[in-house]
């Protein structure tokens, strides 16, 4: 839905498309994608089940092609494993006139992610996750130009605990978008434009 009105003639990045939870949902509802990521394994295992699944417009690349704009960026669980600092600019710079980025990220400040997190993950590969805290992302976003800057709380408990009731599900994304509670929302959608 965060994509409706981008031409689906143009192609999007899907960022840390990693095997293609994003890119495989995108190009079965007819984008164009450029899928980025630093695993070959992933890409080249992306691109057989793209093709298996006869999913037809799909390009693979290691880092954003150069010299390209696109009109959306997107990505899934990618942002606190990278130095947003380096990463938000590149985006700016690669986006055309008001681009979009896209993205959703366990929020920082939600603790079922700290618990998570110790049990089943190891904290060198997650400890960016401190960076996704509202506040600073909104001040990145800013610091790197972005406007009409938009951070949908999706949660405020961990939402598989409610998939099995739809009105469960819609009433905790709801707390997890109250003002104050946005703070601690177990998800965050975050768009911002070019």
């Amino acid at each position: 839905n965060r994509l409706l009105g981008i031409d689906k003639k143009q192609p999007i990045v899907d960022f840390g498309s990693g095997t293609g939870r994003v890119t495989i949902f995108l190009l079965q509802k007819g984008y164009k994608i450029c899928a980025v990521d630093i695993s070959k394994k992933s890409l080249d295992n992306l691109k057989k089940v793209s093709s298996s699944l006869e999913l037809k417009w799909l390009q693979t690349f290691s880092l954003i092609p150069e010299n390209k704009k696109f009109k959306a960026i997107v990505g899934a669980d990618i942002l606190h494993h990278i130095d947003i600092d380096i990463y938000l600019l590149k985006f700016f710079d690669s986006l055309s006139k008001n681009g979009k980025v896209v993205f959703s990220e366990p929020g920082a400040f939600n603790l079922s992610w700290y618990l998570y997190l110790s049990i089943f993950h190891d904290w060198n590969v997650e400890r960016g996750l401190v960076q996704c805290s509202y506040f600073n992302l909104v001040n990145k976003l800013e610091k790197y130009g972005f406007k009409n800057i938009k951070i949908t709380g999706l949660g405020l408990f961990p939402r598989p605990f409610f998939n099995w009731s739809k009105t469960l599900c819609r009433f905790n994304d709801y707390l997890g978008n109250l003002p104050i509670l946005k703070l601690f929302a177990y998800r965050y959608i975050i768009e911002a434009e070019k």
